[in-house]
């Protein structure tokens, strides 16, 4: 069977700066239990990392949660991950986008950046 995890994941730069990554991944498990074995065994390989960035600077990335798991049901549609959030009151729209609309530019991504981009040359020179 199909399952999804949402792992969160913290990057953080030696400058001071962090990041927090929601990173869902989709397997193949016999079980939820099986489903967060294969997980933590993917960020062991794959995300639980010390690097260094392009413009030499140490960036530790580790999974700090498996916050939730999830059953996927195939059909004609399929649906990977859902979630629901409690609001202590009632947040009109424009909030509750703005919540979800946060994400972070090219620019502010640079620090993660293991290798320059050979199409943005100028980006090497945005040391932060």
């Amino acid at each position: 069977m199909k399952y999804s995890v949402k792992l969160i994941i913290r990057h953080t730069v030696e400058t001071g700066e962090v990041f927090l990554e929601e990173s869902i991944i989709m397997l193949d498990a016999d079980s939820f239990d099986d489903a967060y074995l294969k997980a933590e065994q993917y960020a062991k390989e794959y995300v639980d990392d010390t690097y260094q960035n392009m413009y030499g600077k140490t960036v530790k990335s580790e999974v700090i949660s498996f916050a939730d798991c999830f059953s996927v049901f195939e059909d004609d549609v399929m649906e990977v991950y859902s979630s629901f959030i409690k609001c202590r009151e009632e947040l009109p729209e424009e909030a509750v986008m703005a919540f979800w609309e946060e994400d972070c530019s090219r620019k502010d991504l640079l620090p993660l950046r293991q290798w320059p981009d050979p199409e943005h040359p100028e980006e090497l020179e945005t040391i932060q």
